[in-house]
């Protein structure tokens, strides 16, 4: 694959460094793995470097990739890469979506992914990202024309900074470690990795630049257009420098809470050695301003009469590979939630017992997951008919960062004594009520905030009792200052896990670091070292026979064991925590 030329806005799909997956369609066969490209690696900067208009539309192609929801490089409309990097694994593992078929066309068993070796976990897939918007970060900030004019448009290193920012963070939360610095620089062999701790200071620095950038050259609205494009629909910041500097900081306040148990040995980042410690970092970015309520999430907009759909909705309704998750259809029920019946719709047929008892008419069911379930012959029969993306939500917004988590992570630094503009309660109900204006529901919310002493649920599976099981889920909603930290935790992270739907990436983190929601562990193993009720802590890279000197730094920076039980960085309280008579985890956030 030659890497000599970036081709804008919407770029082919060149893979480097770790990019380990190049897939196009559900029946497609797997590609290799290619950890290593062939190529001229010194002549990969193009007209970019040079032209400020190419490395405008460079940054234009990369925006989109923060998340891959239906965008392909040739700039058509297919979500083949929000399933391949996305809807296969972090949809399932954060409880939201189940992989409703045991096996596709190609490759292992799928039971909801605890499965390997598999084509979906096996490296941080597609770093196009990086390669469009490395022009921008490296050269933007000093360009000179050709007869040595300035042109450098510093912003545009801003905004690229954030996006590399937003994509990184999430990768080492997956993964633990990538090669941060390398992907920034386009070297595409002999990668040299970053532990988590390091990506993270790497990452706060960035943002610190972002943000002191933005605020000096305030770009307008017609520039911004230049890098965001001029549709309304596909804008994630409304073409406002403002908006940009509450997204990096929304961005620091989320990844400061995720290591907010970790102590650094040298807790300091950046050139300023500014402390790398979780509570300054929050409050900081607080102080300086995050999404706040009136502020729209930061996200892409789909015009209601776009026929296509989006991604999660074409993948549950036209290809028939994903189901609602029973944790999810079981929290919702917990809490009698209207959120049920507003995100999800039943199939398109009854759900058809194999004992007789068929399910009640228009009932939304979840699949359990890992059950070893058939690939669905059609919507008719077995999980066919289980619970799908509802049609009102064809349409639906596509969301990179939510304010609802932004007053929830608030909530939780005001529970954790930190100066969050509020209280606890208070940040916590208004991250609920938030949720539910956003679905025209706020006649709802009063009723459900004062749901209190709610009895577990029970699970049914109309298709399989055998997987009928008891609910998790025993807390109400209803805030009491008599309850202890940890439950207090615990209802604020279980309301957070459902108003993010469906950012599976930050349910699935606040998950692994907190231990709520209890969401049903996966009926199936076959992971190395991996605990089912403790669930997967990481994903993997996977072996090849050209990436032994990356697997090697992979392992010595994870601790010396690289497994889907190991723990990223901020992963910290989960080793100590207990079980109960039933077997289930007990988590302990060390709250006092």
């Amino acid at each position: 694959m030659n890497m000599k030329k970036i081709i804008f806005p919407f770029c082919a799909a060149l893979l480097g460094g770790a990019s380990l997956l190049s897939l196009s369609s559900c029946g497609d066969a797997l590609e290799p793995y290619p950890w290593i490209i062939d190529g001229d690696v010194n002549d990969t900067e193009g007209a970019g470097a040079r032209d400020m208009e190419v490395c405008e539309a460079e940054l234009r192609g990369a925006i989109p990739f923060m998340i891959n929801y239906s965008h392909e490089p040739t700039g058509t409309w297919a979500p083949h890469k929000y399933q391949y990097y996305r809807a296969n694994t972090i949809d399932n593992y954060a409880g939201y979506w189940t992989t409703s078929k045991a096996i596709f066309a190609f490759g292992p068993a799928l039971p909801t992914l605890y499965y390997e070796p598999n084509g979906y976990m096996g490296g941080a897939r597609d770093n196009q990202l990086f390669i469009q918007s490395k022009n921008a970060v490296l050269y933007a900030a000093t360009m000179e024309d050709e007869d040595g004019n300035n042109v450098a448009k510093p912003e545009w290193r801003a905004v690229a900074l954030i996006i590399q920012s937003y994509l990184g963070h999430e990768v080492t939360d997956f993964f633990g470690v990538c090669p941060y610095l390398d992907w920034r620089s386009g070297k595409q062999s002999n990668l040299q990795y970053m532990s988590g701790p390091e990506v993270y200071k790497q990452i706060f620095a960035d943002l610190d630049e972002a943000v002191e950038i933005l605020k000096e050259r305030q770009p307008s609205v017609a520039e911004f257009m230049k890098v965001e494009g001029n549709d309304a629909y596909k804008t994630c910041c409304d073409w406002e420098w403002q908006r940009w500097v509450k997204f990096a900081n929304s961005i620091k306040l989320r990844m400061a809470m995720n290591m907010v148990d970790y102590t650094d040995p040298n807790p300091v980042y950046g050139p300023d050695n500014k402390p790398f410690v979780a509570q300054n970092i929050a409050e900081e970015a607080f102080a300086d301003g995050v999404l706040m309520p009136g502020d729209r999430d930061i996200s892409y907009r789909t015009p209601q009469d776009d026929t296509r759909g989006v991604a999660l909705w074409k993948i549950c309704e036209e290809w028939d590979d994903l189901r609602l998750n029973a944790s999810m259809e079981n929290i919702l029920r917990h809490f009698k939630s209207p959120l049920l019946e507003e995100w999800f719709d039943p199939g398109n047929y009854p759900i058809k017992g194999k004992d007789g008892r068929n399910a009640p008419t228009g009932y939304i069911n979840g699949i359990y997951p890992g059950i070893m379930a058939q690939n669905i012959p059609s919507k008719q029969s077995q999980y066919g008919p289980f619970g799908k993306l509802a049609d009102k939500q064809k349409a639906m917004d596509q969301p990179f960062l939510k304010l609802t988590e932004v007053l929830f992570i608030r909530a939780e630094g005001a529970l954790r004594g930190w100066n969050m503009g509020g209280t606890a309660q208070e940040l916590y109900e208004q991250g609920i009520r938030t949720c539910f204006e956003q679905y025209g529901l706020e006649g709802e919310v009063d009723k459900y905030l004062a749901q209190d002493n709610l009895p577990a649920v029970k699970y049914v599976d109309y298709y399989d009792s055998k997987n009928n099981c008891d609910g998790r889920v025993s807390i109400g909603v209803k805030w009491n200052d008599a309850d202890s930290p940890e439950l207090q935790l615990e209802k604020i992270i279980t309301q957070k896990w459902i108003a993010v739907f469906p950012l599976s990436a930050e349910a699935w983190t606040t998950f692994r670091r907190t231990g709520y929601p209890r969401i049903f562990p996966c009926k199936f193993n076959n992971l190395d070292k991996v605990d089912l009720e403790m669930q997967i802590r990481r994903m993997n890279y996977t072996s090849t026979d050209n990436n032994t000197t990356e697997i090697d730094q992979i392992t010595r920076l994870l601790g010396g064991s690289q497994t889907c039980g190991d723990r990223v960085f901020w992963d910290v309280n989960s080793a100590l925590w207990g079980k109960d008579e039933n077997g289930w985890i007990v988590p302990d956030n060390r709250l006092q």
